[in-house]
């Protein structure tokens, strides 16, 4: 088996029939795969009805244990070479797969590659008028050299795990993801990755993902109202903070990045959650100080004046809102 296509699903009857569709052999001639729906314990018939409609689909049970468990169940009993992983309201653009494989199966070094993705807002089938403008991953096509990678991750600047084909071998490496994440799970298995020599390299073939907006959704990961995933945000950076510095990544690009993300939490917490918030900033100010302040000269000379955390006040302050 070539591919293995590891699908988590909850509920979502009235979607996934239109990722299922998009990976139809019509779609993808010549790539040998399977297709994994994990159920996570789905109380609206999608079990059913992938049973009855698709019965090419392998499908396993995950009984509500969340998304990252999901996949993990279908990795470890996944037979590909290569593993994506998809939502059940994604959709896989023709032939999205081809060059992909071929780029991995010519060059045995790269972890993974990915690829071109569109967003799109649709209650229903894909809607090409429907895509939303975003600022995207950038396709970074440089094999040997994981540090642009690395640093956008430090930096908060992720690609969708739905844009990503990976060698088996390397997810086994990393024991797939943690679950005992609840918040943040791709982005630590992709940067545990990086630190077990994940090589990874962007394929511009005209091909893409298409994933469904989710902005209106409830979504799990969202952490705006829990302080418990506030807190694992940080704890998370701290760890890899202390990976880095274990790993030889001695140059300060690494820990200016994460001091800037801790930093940017820090503004959008400080009246939210003003105890977290301060943990936040004496972790941005430990790792890299001072940060740098993006945005208009005037904010930014004002930073070097007064130093980032008057600057942002005094920012807020002058345009009399938060």
């Amino acid at each position: 088996m070539l591919l293995s296509i590891i699908i988590p699903t909850f509920n979502r009857i009235n979607l996934v029939k239109y990722t299922l569709d998009s990976l139809d052999d019509t779609h993808h001639k010549g790539i040998n795969r399977e297709i994994i729906v994990v159920d996570d314990g789905s109380a609206d018939g999608t079990w059913e009805f992938i049973a009855k409609e698709y019965p090419e689909v392998v499908l396993l049970k995950n009984k509500g244990k969340g998304a990252a468990s999901a996949r993990n169940t279908g990795l470890f009993a996944a037979k590909g070479k290569y593993i994506m992983y998809l939502d059940s309201d994604d959709l896989v653009g023709e032939n999205f797969f081809a060059q992909k494989i071929n780029m991995l199966e010519a060059h045995p070094a790269l972890g993974a590659c990915y690829g071109e993705y569109d967003v799109f807002a649709s209650d229903g089938a894909f809607d090409p008028a429907k895509i939303l403008f975003r600022h995207k991953y950038p396709l970074i096509t440089a094999a040997d050299d994981s540090e642009p990678h690395l640093v956008n991750y430090l930096a908060g600047t992720f690609m969708p795990l739905n844009a990503i084909i990976w060698r088996r071998d390397i997810l086994l490496q990393c024991k797939g993801h943690d679950t005992n994440l609840a918040i943040n799970q791709d982005v630590d298995l992709f940067i545990r990755a990086i630190f077990n020599g994940l090589k990874i390299r962007a394929v511009a073939d005209n091909t893409k993902v298409f994933i469904r907006n989710h902005e209106l959704d409830k979504r799990v990961g969202d952490p705006m109202n829990d302080s418990g995933k506030w807190l694992q945000i940080l704890e998370l950076r701290k760890n890899i903070v202390e990976s880095l510095k274990a790993k030889g990544y001695n140059d300060a690009k690494f820990y200016r990045a994460v001091s800037n993300y801790i930093f940017g939490y820090w503004k959008k917490l400080r009246h939210l959650h003003p105890g977290i918030a301060r943990e936040y900033l004496a972790f941005s100010r430990k790792v890299y100080w001072p940060v740098d302040i993006r945005g208009h000269l005037f904010y930014r000379l004002l930073s070097k004046i007064l130093g980032p955390v008057r600057a942002v006040e005094m920012k807020y302050f002058l345009l009399k809102r938060d």
